[in-house]
């Protein structure tokens, strides 16, 4: 007994992927050429399409269309590192583009993780807030805030920071980011950022909450939204 079309279709496009016929990165056809090329209903092909992305072997872009997952960036979590010199290291083009670069009044939040009273105990405490959209070829992969204080950097512009990245440009400014605690969590994107990192609402992204050092002072707090189909952490562990 024959399986049903939209399963023959299913195994078809896997066997297309797995043989590269498709390969990473790859956009595929669209629906209605995938409706000619085999013959059937735009019901049928969407059911194999939708089986294809739960499986994470095809991930859709909003206005884009469907493409074959490209292999997982991975990163060693084992020193101090950046999203930017990571994908560097790696041959890969980044664009990291400035949604704002704004200064605000650090609430309560801010001023206790920052540590603002013990380091800038009389001042009135003030953070650059710094919102930027990561991509690669065009996807983007990640949306994060940046919150430094504006005591510690106060020349920073955002011209600094759109010319240099954000580490460097704490680097040409006299301040050495050195070391980081960071905290991992399995999420699901939601309203604006699943806009921005062109998912659906609901898929499955990673949430990284970053505190940032020189020495022993604390230099940055950074809240990072990340696809789930785009990074993969490995820990190394040691005696």
């Amino acid at each position: 007994m024959l399986a049903p079309l939209y399963e023959q279709i299913h195994e078809d496009m896997l066997n297309k992927v797995a043989k590269q016929v498709w390969k990473p990165g790859q956009r595929i056809p669209s629906e209605m050429e995938l409706c000619e090329i085999y013959g059937v209903s735009r019901i049928t092909i969407r059911k194999a399409i939708e089986d294809m992305v739960r499986s994470g072997h095809l991930t859709r872009y909003r206005g884009k269309g469907t493409f074959v997952q490209a292999e997982l960036i991975e990163n060693r979590l084992s020193k101090f590192y950046s999203f930017s010199e990571t994908l560097k290291s790696k041959g890969i083009h980044e664009l990291a583009e400035i949604l704002a670069f704004d200064v605000v009044g650090a609430d309560d939040h801010l001023t206790n993780i920052l540590d603002l009273k013990a380091a800038y105990p009389d001042e009135r405490h003030f953070v650059y807030k710094i919102t930027r959209l990561r991509s690669v070829d065009e996807s983007p992969y990640a949306v994060e805030s940046s919150y430094i204080p504006k005591s510690l950097l106060p020349d920073l512009t955002e011209v600094h920071v759109r010319e240099n990245g954000l580490y460097n440009a704490m680097r040409l400014c006299g301040v050495m980011p050195d070391k980081a605690k960071e905290t991992f969590q399995a999420v699901a994107s939601r309203g604006l950022e699943a806009k921005l990192l062109q998912q659906n609402v609901a898929a499955p992204a990673m949430a990284i909450e970053r505190v940032t050092y020189s020495g022993s002072v604390i230099v940055e707090y950074c809240r990072s939204i990340v696809r789930g189909d785009f990074f993969a952490y490995t820990v190394e562990l040691g005696n």
